[in-house]
């Protein structure tokens, strides 16, 4: 497969080398992507785990399919549009050593009733139609027209959710360097807006293939139609239950992730220059395939180790189903935006990484390859909820 990659670029003119671009990515990655790309280049710089390199921006949707093929990260790197704001980033060890070891300000899961009797609400229905109405777009590229619709149809689906609630907004994000918004709803906190919970997932999907992605198939079930359909679950029980937080919590629906954690990584900058106090992320991204004995995952690796085990209390006492841990490697989701900003996140999943779908990136990532229901999502609906009501006592 490698000597694929590398024939492939050799074909490619050298003047495709139009505009260089800097990456943050796990030093582990790297021979990978020098075998990859075929050129030699000067790593800029390294900190911790992580590699600061100097790359064609032609070639970033190139390094996003190596990334997923060979370490199984959507993303899996950060990108900068200056070398400054890269190196900024790259050194913000500080910031990252916060943000694993941020301490809980005294959260202990308190096994509410009435928490135990809003998760019964949670509907697989709701949850399939959400994954089937998404996942039927030609695919949520982040440049392309129905990429740019889908997150448009996101965006109505939330508004249509409150808009009987005047402490709710809904807005799109406009990213200025590409196509694609991010959508933010903000249910406004009762007592204490000023600490903020993100709950966010991932919008954009992208397909197989080396060139000319923008008009590749990519349903994107599972990745990452699943995550934002459990998010909308959780948005719409809370709704049901007319839930009123003493916390603001921000709902998110990001662009551009498949190419470099884009949506969030502005985002989360956006809010750490605000000095916004955002207490809690959850990440969902691919919620719906089973594919291990247990039923969720939590990455333990950029996270938050404390939260981590608030996670797990929850699953024990909200969820009861089987969990575990495991490892994804540097940015292989959006929660790594979140953590290099210095903020403490987590990232429950579907699978172990090795046991993934493994249909994700291709027009064969369609609900059917998920058994046809949404079951699996259910799980991290119900978590996400719980989250979201025990973060507020």
């Amino acid at each position: 497969m490698m000597k694929k990659w590398i024939l492939l670029t050799l074909i490619i003119p050298t003047l495709a080398f139009a505009e260089k671009k800097w990456i943050t990515i796990g030093k582990d990655a790297i021979p990978a992507i020098r075998e990859l790309l075929n050129i030699s280049y000067e790593n800029i710089d390294s900190a911790d785990d992580i590699e600061l390199i100097e790359v064609n921006d032609k070639d970033l949707e190139l390094i996003s399919h190596l990334m997923h093929h060979k370490f199984k990260r959507c993303g899996g790197y950060i990108f900068h549009d200056t070398k400054s704001e890269a190196l900024e980033t790259l050194h913000s060890t500080e910031r990252r050593s916060i943000a694993k070891n941020f301490k809980f300000k005294g959260y202990e899961v308190t096994d509410d009733e009435r928490i135990h009797q809003i998760l019964t609400q949670v509907s697989e229905k709701r949850i399939r139609e959400t994954i089937t109405k998404l996942s039927s777009y030609h695919n949520r590229h982040y440049q392309s027209k129905t990429g740019v619709e889908a997150l448009n149809w996101i965006k109505q689906k939330w508004s249509g959710l409150t808009a009987h609630r005047s402490d709710v907004k809904v807005e799109a994000i406009d990213h200025k360097k590409w196509k694609q918004n991010s959508i933010i709803l903000t249910i406004e906190g009762s007592e204490n807006p000023e600490e903020i919970i993100v709950i966010g997932g991932h919008g954009d999907s992208i397909g197989s293939g080396f060139w000319n992605r923008k008009k590749s198939k990519a349903p994107g079930a599972d990745d990452n139609a699943s995550g934002i359909a459990t998010i909308t679950e959780i948005i719409k029980v809370l709704m049901d239950n007319s839930f009123s937080p003493k916390k603001t919590i921000k709902f998110m629906a990001y662009s551009a992730e498949e190419v470099g954690l884009k949506g969030s990584a502005e985002i989360a900058k956006k809010m750490r220059n605000e000095k916004r106090d955002v207490i809690g992320v959850v990440q969902f991204d691919m919620t719906n395939y089973k594919g291990d004995d247990f039923n969720i995952y939590l990455i333990n690796d950029h996270t938050n180790s404390e939260q981590n085990e608030f996670m797990a209390q929850l699953i024990d006492t909200y969820v009861k189903v089987p969990w575990g841990y495991s490892k994804c490697g540097y940015a292989c989701s959006d929660h790594a935006s979140w953590t290099s900003n210095g903020y403490p996140a987590s990232f429950p999943f579907e699978a172990t990484f090795d046991g993934a779908n493994k249909k994700i990136h291709s027009e064969r990532d369609t609900i059917e390859h998920s058994r046809g229901t949404a079951e699996h999502a259910v799980n991290f609906a119900k978590l996400g909820l719980a989250f979201a009501m025990e973060m507020q006592i």
